[in-house]
């Protein structure tokens, strides 16, 4: 008995996708037989009303009209009928598919119960039994005293095959259906007929219909999809918004049929009819506008779903049509918006990276791409939201470059080439592309985004999967990234920065913070000449790849990223979520607590120094999680700002002080001095904090380093910790100092950076 026939679906289909299709013929057929009635009576009139022979003519062609009306009628009622009865058989054919199912299952479950007590009986008479197959005669002599139960095994198991039998036939029945259906719509004899879904009350051909029928059903082939794309390229060119938008409803996420529509219509037809559209919108007309914006959203996903189809090939010859259109037909801000929302529309990777190419060859040799004169497609984005200014999409490199960062891989082969050996830290590699498009290109708000598509590029690349390779490559990537953006003169004044662009460069940062921490923050590389080192840390003592950025480096880059709320709160999140991972290898005893004051230090450093203030709602909500985290309970933040100038990092003592003498208190013995608060009550609470620390881990049993206390007289208080707070001054006046030097360059007078 084979069961694996019942992997099979027979019953698979929308009956219900069928059931519409099937009304909307049946309903244009009625409005066709309607029309062809009517020109019929009014040809006539005209002919006995008149004489001559324009009357007669005219007779004639009304005629000849009707019997086309008559046809589509009778075209729309045929498709209708041969997909009504594929839609009952296929109904009917569900029925039955569940009761064999259902019918084999529960005979199954007879005969497995059947086959359990008949091999009780069998040990209880002394036969020895084997293991066997519910469906197969048991390998062992026949037990007399359990002849009923043998026979209601071989009922149940002849119930099974019986409705494996049933199940089988179904499936042959469902072949000839789908066979026989298909055969049927190809028989369809009329000249013209109506399809319904195109959005036009319009006579066309039969194979359109037949394609739109087949698609159905799920069958329809290459060739039908082409006819669809042809149908689709016809409207195009007529700009016909409201037909072309009903077609994207139905079609626009079927990556067959966008394929083929986008591969007809071509770069160059689709550049200008969305340029079209951006030149159809009026000021004022809020009904046109909206049409027209949510026609063009709808290409630009359309033309993602069938870029992520495209072979390289394919990508490469669209991305040719489209780049000659950005040059000599004002198609710049086309561009920019179809690669202007990778979020609803990610273009594939393939085109991406080939309209990436072309972009880059061409900046790289003649300078950055004309804006264009009319801007289309920055007024088919701004009538989608009328209060908006999207000068992003002026800029068509800005979407491109935020689309390759959806892709990582890809992404840092294309920024520093392939087939290079990322182990070896003294790796050299080809950064023209990292030095243009990080280091020297700017991206003004004026005609750009503000650095957010290069932000997003640079935080997309984070992503690996661990591989070693990977791993090296993106500290490398990092090392140059760095090195260029602080060197982009654009990125010294944060009037240049948008709020998109403050949050993708605080991601890019945020996802570097653990080895940030100790090369940039703490100290600057161990050697330049280096493209990325190796460096332990409170998380990983044996290896952590880090980026070789100097202090300077770092502050100008925190500087940017934190120039807007949006990025201000990701940077904050990611130096205290530090803070709350390293306390709790401190406790855990998994970490060395000497090596985790020592950052915590140059973090509230890093914060101090490079890290701008925020608002007090801000400050509350990243105080209420830092605590949170170290389940610590919720206190107004005021409190913790009463003596620390830097709210960031009196949000960070705050909640170090709570989280010490919460472990104090664990570790207290009744009959002992009670432990004494390390709350700070005068002015230099730092110094206090690390004094106490110190104290505080000794008393826990977690403290590991003795030698910092060999010479201190036990419980004195003494200058334990004070190294600790000498790091926080050394790390936050390097990152200060380091921030004069970009802002006196920039005031034409000269500034030393660390």
């Amino acid at each position: 008995m084979d069961l694996g026939v019942l992997e099979r679906s027979p019953e698979a289909g929308d009956v219900e996708a069928v059931d519409g299709l099937v009304a909307g013929y049946l309903a244009r057929a009625e409005r066709f037989a309607t029309r062809a009635v009517s020109v019929r009576a009014a040809g006539d009139g005209l002919v006995g009303a008149s004489v001559g022979e324009w009357a007669s003519a005219l007779g004639e062609r009304s005629a000849r009209l009707a019997c086309g009306w008559d046809d589509a009628a009778g075209g729309c009622r045929q498709v209708a009928g041969v997909l009504a009865g594929y839609g009952a058989a296929l109904r009917g054919l569900e029925r039955r598919v569940m009761a064999a199912r259902d019918e084999v299952e529960k005979a199954r479950i007879r005969a497995v119960a059947a086959r359990e007590r008949y091999a009780v009986a069998a040990l209880a008479g002394g036969v020895a039994t084997v293991p066997w197959s519910w469906a197969d005669v048991p390998a062992f002599a026949p037990v007399p005293e359990a002849t009923d139960e043998l026979r209601v095994w071989r009922a149940a198991v002849g119930d099974a095959a019986e409705g494996l039998r049933a199940f089988v036939t179904c499936c042959d029945e469902r072949e000839d259906l789908d066979r026989d259906t298909a055969a049927r719509l190809v028989g369809v004899e009329v000249m013209t007929a109506y399809a319904p879904g195109t959005g036009v009350d319009a006579i066309l051909d039969v194979p359109l219909v037949q394609a739109l029928a087949a698609a159905g059903v799920g069958t329809m082939t290459s060739k039908q999809q082409a006819l669809l794309a042809g149908w689709f390229s016809e409207a195009a060119d007529a700009v016909a918004v409201e037909t072309l938008a009903e077609f994207l409803d139905a079609w626009g996420a079927d990556a067959g049929v966008m394929a083929a529509v986008f591969t007809t219509m071509g770069g160059e037809r689709t550049v200008r009819l969305v340029a079209a559209l951006g030149t159809a919108v009026r000021f004022g007309n809020d009904r046109q506008n909206d049409a027209l914006s949510a026609l063009g959203m709808q290409i630009r996903a359309g033309l993602a779903v069938a870029s992520r189809s495209w072979s390289t090939a394919q990508a490469e010859s669209f991305a040719d049509e489209l780049f000659s259109q950005m040059l000599f037909h004002d198609g710049t801000s086309v561009v920019g918006y179809l690669f202007g929302d990778p979020d609803e529309a990610l273009m594939g990777a393939a085109f991406t990276v080939a309209v990436a190419d072309r972009i880059d060859a061409w900046e790289q040799e003649h300078g950055r791409l004309s804006p264009g004169v009319h801007q289309p497609g920055y007024w088919l984005a701004a009538a989608a939201a009328p209060d908006s200014d999207p000068r992003a999409h002026v800029d068509p490199a800005a979407g491109v470059m935020a689309t390759l960062g959806a892709y990582p891989a890809t992404a840092r082969d294309w920024l520093t080439g392939v087939g290079l050996d990322w182990s070896d830290p003294g790796i050299q590699f080809g950064g023209a592309r990292i030095a243009y498009w990080f280091g020297e290109r700017d991206w003004p708000l004026e005609v750009s985004d503000g650095f957010a598509g290069v932000g997003a590029l640079w935080a997309g690349v984070q992503v690996t999967k661990g591989a070693p390779q990977e791993i090296g490559q993106r500290a490398a990537l990092n090392s140059a990234i760095f090195e260029e953006l602080a060197g982009n003169p654009a990125l010294l004044l944060t009037e240049n920065i948008s709020p998109a662009g403050s949050l993708r460069l605080a991601e890019a940062i945020a996802s570097q913070i653990v080895t940030l921490v100790e090369v940039g923050g703490m100290r600057g590389p161990a050697d330049d000449e280096r493209a990325w080192e190796v460096v332990p840390t409170p998380f990983d003592s044996e290896r952590a790849v880090a980026a070789t950025v100097t202090r300077h480096q770092l502050v100008h880059l925190l500087a940017a990223a934190t120039s807007e709320s949006e990025g201000r709160l990701v940077v904050q999140r990611a130096l205290l979520g530090y803070q709350v991972d390293a306390l709790a290898l401190v406790t855990d005893g998994t970490a060395s607590a000497d090596r985790v004051l020592e950052r915590l230090a140059a973090v509230w450093a890093i914060a101090d120094g490079a890290v701008n203030g925020a608002t007090q709602a801000e400050l509350q909500r990243v105080s209420d999680e830092i605590r949170d985290s170290l389940g610590l309970a919720r206190v107004p933040v005021d409190t913790a700002l009463a003596f620390v100038p830097n709210p960031i990092v009196a949000i960070g003592l705050d909640a170090a002080v709570d989280h010490l003498e919460t472990l104090a208190l664990e570790h207290w013995t009744p009959g002992q001095p009670e432990p004494v608060s390390l709350r700070p009550a005068a002015a230099e609470p730092i110094s206090r904090f690390f004094t106490g620390a110190v104290q505080k881990y000794r008393e826990a049993g977690l403290w590991d380093q003795p030698a910092l206390r060999s010479d201190a007289v036990e419980g004195s208080g003494g200058t334990e910790g004070l190294e600790y707070v000498q790091t926080y001054e050394d790390v936050s006046l390097a990152m200060q100092a380091a921030l004069q030097g970009p802002i006196s360059a920039v005031n034409g007078t000269t500034g030393e950076g660390a």
